[in-house]
């Protein structure tokens, strides 16, 4: 279990020096951000649901190590 916490703590940290790099990089470029398109309605309902359904699974100890 510590093994698999390590690694997720890497993987963060690896995420974590790659945005400050490219936020380094952005800023020294001066160009923005391009603004995000939003998600349409179907998907954003389909996403909300499964969530719902993930975290009832997880609470309920349908899902995960129990």
């Amino acid at each position: 279990m510590m093994r698999l916490v390590l690694l997720v703590l890497l993987i963060a940290a690896v995420a974590l020096a790659f945005a400050s790099v490219m936020t380094a990089l952005r800023s020294v470029n001066g160009t923005r951000p391009r603004p995000e398109t939003p998600m349409p309605k179907p998907f954003r309902l389909i996403s909300f649901v499964l969530l719902f359904l993930l975290m009832l699974g997880v609470s309920t100890g349908w899902l995960g190590a129990a």
